[in-house]
């Protein structure tokens, strides 16, 4: 007779991050469905234990009876359980070099490892995300260091009403504040070494969309990138407005021989495409980067590109918020990530240097890589109603050899990287990582 998997939360071990893959209200949907929970006791957890309890899950300190273990980040490799089920986003799939050591560990303890960030439609788009949030709290936290810096230079700004996005009890609170910030731009504008402020977005997902939405009650006006520098000549005094432009890709990118971008070949042969932002870098005051990358394809900004602009008259860009956060990746500023509690460092084009902290000479960089921690009860509130059947598929089922249960559904036996202690087909690139 086929038995039911239970379920189990992992305590994530980072410091700052509160996020949880379910909320009581999901526990408590699967328990009266069957399927027992357990819960790693944890102190920094949005949602407390007796939480938890009422819900119908047991609270432990190390799990008893669980074998689908969820959690957010990789766990940690000295900590992990032999023989379980790992739900969590791994940042594996790419070969990420600091987290091969998890791969190697789930390889070692037969485990099996299912990444939500492979949990994706046929067309590739996912269905298990934080994007929107990572959108909100980016440039929630980059209006708010922005001011910050421009407040150091003796520039005054609107944004001093902004403070960092943990500062809020919810994304309510942030909307409210967003709608305040609004009237003041309305009635006092920005000075007019600001105006007009100019904001770039990379990206038409999810992460882009959690931008422009907090954008929205700021009621910004759209400009095309070709009007750019005619808007910028004749709209000096345009400082009661936000202005926004979201790059589509035959915007961001251009052919190294003159002949156009045609998006077919530049899946095809991406090297012969370059980055074609520097046509527009000069003129924005930030930049907010939420596309995808990966070493295939052509660097959006790179250090070259930025000391080369910073040489000459004018160059606005004072801060990048790189939310996709790839470490050397698209933005080849984003040298190391950051944190919550230390989110920016600092690239001084002129000296060619790096500083940490937030110093004001410079282009602020902002790479936090858990950005929806900032928000985690309405994140995890999100998060939750998004996995919860998956997570009670495998569990009703009893499925241990995911890959190939076929009562399963699609997405979830296609998102296995490791399946008992081997690397499942789709992922076979990664044995040479691993090596």
């Amino acid at each position: 007779m086929r038995k039911n998997l239970c379920v189990g939360i992992l305590s994530e071990t980072r410091y700052d991050e509160k996020r949880t893959p379910l909320d009581p209200s999901d526990v408590k949907w699967l328990v009266k469905r069957g399927v027992k929970v357990e819960i790693e006791s944890s102190p920094r957890r949005a949602f407390k234990d007796n939480e938890y309890k009422a819900a119908g899950a047991k609270i432990l300190n190390r799990f008893r009876n669980a074998t689908l273990l969820l959690g957010i980040k990789g766990p940690p490799v000295e900590g992990l359980y032999p023989n379980k089920i790992y739900m969590v986003f791994s940042h594996t799939v790419k070969g990420q070099s600091h987290n091969m050591p998890l791969l190697k560990a789930c390889l070692k303890k037969n485990t099996t490892l299912i990444d939500y960030e492979k949990i994706v439609d046929l067309q590739g788009k996912r269905l298990v995300y934080f994007g929107r949030f990572a959108g909100i709290c980016g440039l929630i936290d980059s209006l708010h260091y922005l001011g910050k810096r421009l407040e150091r230079e003796g520039l005054k700004n609107p944004f001093s009403l902004i403070q960092p996005t943990y500062r809020y009890g919810s994304l309510k609170e942030v909307k409210k504040a967003v709608a305040e910030l609004g009237d003041k731009i309305r009635t006092k504008g920005f000075i007019k070494r600001l105006s007009p402020f100019i904001i770039g977005i990379t990206g038409h997902g999810r992460v882009s969309g959690g931008v422009q939405e907090i954008l929205e009650p700021l009621n910004p006006i759209e400009i095309h990138p070709r009007d750019m520098t005619r808007f910028i000549k004749h709209q000096k005094r345009m400082r009661h407005k936000i202005y926004k432009i979201v790059f589509l890709r035959e915007e961001k990118f251009r052919s190294k021989d003159g002949k156009g971008f045609y998006f077919e070949e530049y899946l095809k042969n991406p090297k012969r495409f370059e980055s074609n932002l520097d046509a527009y870098l000069p003129y924005l005051n930030m930049l907010i980067h939420t596309s995808y990358w990966d070493s295939r394809y052509p660097r959006l900004v790179t250090k070259k590109m930025i000391d080369k602009l910073s040489r000459n008259k004018p160059f606005r860009l004072r801060f990048i918020a790189d939310i996709s956060c790839d470490v050397n990746g698209s933005i080849e500023l984003t040298y190391k990530t950051t944190t919550i509690s230390n989110p920016i460092f600092t690239y001084d084009p002129h000296n060619k240097k790096f500083a940490g902290g937030d110093s004001p000479q410079g282009i602020g960089i902002l790479a936090v890589d858990n950005l929806p921690a900032e928000l985690p009860k309405d994140a995890s509130r999100e998060f939750s109603g998004l996995i919860r059947d998956y997570v009670y598929q495998i569990a009703i089922h009893g499925a241990r050899d995911i890959t190939n249960h076929a009562a399963l559904p699609t997405e979830i036996r296609r998102a296995v990287i490791i399946q008992g202690g081997k690397i499942t087909r789709d992922f076979k690139h990664l044995k040479k990582w691993v090596k």
